[in-house]
């Protein structure tokens, strides 16, 4: 037994110990910069492709609503798609950048389905496009911003025109959220009842920090179980920041509170 014992310990010293090694832990892959990286080219592969179409003969003439313009369309969208789908499945080190990722992914697969509609109900499609480009405009605006991203020279212009649009959705959707807070207070009385017609009125502040020319709202009647019975709507004119105005509406409909939501304005 001690033979042995002595054998085992010259074989440790000369392969250098027989203590257990630590794993090699490697470290793991992320696709960070490279989704930026392929983010610009899939946006100048898809303005290469436009730019291309539209130096073409005959460009001009194609109607919006055309299969040829549909095929186009698709041709673009893939384009991006072509440099950027693989990176819904990807590890990124940045969690919000990879919801980015996932997020603009999932946009022009909207897109990309929406086009269907473009030759049978061109409204339709125009329904899903503009969201979704101004959902566009806002991830690579924040790309640029927050995380650097550029294109070539060649692209700063059409680049430029989507930042430009992304700080004008981000001012309506300002807007928007600080005339709902307005409306969300809202109180409604009855002021007469003229044989079953009811009147009810509001006196409503403004308090947005906006002046509008036109102001447009939509009142939804509610009942008990939150069901609309009725919708009304209403609308002022020189509505200025600090001004007060009074809102009204008429039914013959019970109902036990009101929901109010901007419609329009400017």
């Amino acid at each position: 037994m001690l033979k042995k014992l002595i054998i085992i310990s010259l074989s440790c010293l000369i392969l250098g110990g027989c203590a257990s090694e630590e794993p090699v832990v490697e470290e793991p892959t992320y696709s960070d910069q490279d989704f930026i990286s392929d983010m610009s080219k899939g946006l100048q592969a898809r303005w290469k492709l436009n730019e291309e179409d539209e130096a073409k003969e005959g460009y001009d003439e194609i109607l919006v609503n055309s299969e040829e313009y549909q095929e186009m369309m698709n041709n673009y969208i893939q384009a991006e798609l072509d440099y950027v789908e693989k990176y819904q499945n990807e590890k990124f080190e940045d969690s919000n950048l990879q919801e980015i990722a996932v997020k603009y992914v999932n946009l022009l697969k909207q897109h990309k389905d929406a086009c269907q509609y473009m030759t049978v109900d061109y409204d339709k499609y125009l329904e899903v496009f503009q969201p979704v480009y101004n959902e566009r405009s806002k991830i690579i605006s924040q790309l640029v911003n927050d995380y650097g991203m550029t294109v070539d020279e060649d692209y700063q212009q059409t680049l430029n025109d989507f930042l430009t649009n992304s700080q004008l959705v981000i001012e309506q959707e300002n807007e928007e959220a600080a005339i709902q807070q307005m409306l969300d207070g809202i109180q409604f009385d009855e002021v007469e009842d003229d044989g079953g017609y009811k009147t009810y009125q509001a006196v409503v502040e403004n308090t947005t920090g906006i002046d509008f020319n036109t102001l447009n709202i939509t009142i939804n009647l509610l009942n008990s179980d939150g069901v609309i019975v009725e919708t009304t709507y209403d609308n002022v004119s020189a509505f200025a920041q600090g001004a007060k105005v009074q809102f009204e509406f008429m039914t013959d409909k019970e109902f036990t509170s009101t929901q109010v939501s901007v419609d329009w304005w400017e």
